[in-house]
């Protein structure tokens, strides 16, 4: 399973935009891993998609 989310608040210049990766056997967690990256604006995306949501976040 993988939960792909967005915390911002927590007092860094940008967002994080975080994937955990939660491999289950038999319906129980087994591990928990995760991919933590800034989230970058529309101007410094190099593929120009979204990290997250429906929009990019303003230029900072």
């Amino acid at each position: 399973m993988v939960v792909h989310r967005r915390y911002s608040g927590h007092g860094q210049p940008a967002p994080w935009i975080v994937a955990d990766l939660l491999p289950l056997e038999d319906g129980i967690l087994v591990e928990d891993r995760a991919v933590i990256e800034e989230e970058v604006s529309r101007y410094r995306s190099l593929s120009k998609l979204l990290m997250f949501g429906d929009h990019f976040p303003k230029e900072r």
